[in-house]
């Protein structure tokens, strides 16, 4: 898999098909390939004409790993999506976000808004503009608790004990993952979100326990819209057509 490698960091990412490029940000305590191979978005956007690009974040897959939390963060993330279109000299790029995905999306769309045509959030909620109770930067240090577990955390809710799961599956290391989620992930303001001009679609699911629903956060971006899926969680929107369908829609429309 090719790799490109920016201040002695090596980043693992992976370009399929041909097309209008769209570059896809995984979630957390996941990678690419559990977050977008598996549940069928680069079979679906592929085949409707768009150049997918992957991106293992730091820390994850087969990307630099470290055990300092300072390694990680939105500006460390962000660096290297930006390094990465640099690296392959991409114009007019599309956007997809997946829940931790998002908060980076956000921030670039913010700060790096020349680089990029639409966007489209996914599994996310009004947190990303600060908004209580599910703001990622306070979620996140729990996680380091919930990963030291060393069986199976049955005691907690299913969608947070998921995430040990996650661990396992994606085969990410557990104590790059515990850094991880102690790095620092703040919120946007309102203010600043309602700058950001880029076209942006939020999808969120109804019964999201994670980041909740995302519909003032789209209310509040000047080109925002939103699509909340009825009985869809966390976890499920990834798997469903409905999805899938919508994003593809969203960046083929005029």
């Amino acid at each position: 898999m090719p790799k490109f490698t920016q201040g002695n960091i090596s980043i693992n990412y992976r370009v399929y098909g041909t097309g209008k490029p769209l570059i896809l940000l995984h979630g957390a305590i996941v990678n690419f390939d559990f977050n977008y191979v598996k549940p069928g978005w680069v079979e679906t956007l592929t085949k409707n004409g768009f150049q997918v690009i992957g991106i293992d974040f730091r820390g994850y897959g087969e990307s630099d790993k470290s055990n300092d939390p300072n390694f990680y963060g939105t500006e460390n993330f962000s660096k290297d999506v930006i390094n990465l279109i640099n690296h392959l000299q991409l114009e007019n790029v599309g956007l997809i976000g997946y829940s931790m995905g998002t908060v980076i999306a956000l921030d670039l769309l913010h700060k790096h808004p020349e680089h990029f045509t639409k966007a489209v959030l996914i599994a996310t909620g009004n947190g990303l503009m600060g908004l209580p109770p599910f703001i990622l930067g306070d979620l996140l240090p729990n996680m380091a608790e919930i990963l030291s577990f060393e069986t199976f955390p049955s005691h907690l809710p299913s969608h947070i004990s998921a995430y040990w799961n996650f661990l396992n599956q994606a085969g990410l290391e557990r104590e790059a993952m515990v850094a991880f989620s102690r790095g620092s992930y703040p919120p946007l303001t309102p203010e600043d979100v309602a700058k950001i001009e880029t076209p942006t679609l939020i999808i969120s699911g109804e019964k999201d326990l994670v980041l909740g629903i995302g519909q003032k956060a789209a209310q509040t971006l000047p080109n925002g819209t939103y699509l909340e899926i009825e009985a869809a969680d966390h976890f499920t929107l990834a798997l469903l057509k409905e999805a899938h369908q919508s994003t593809v829609d969203f960046f083929l429309k005029g």
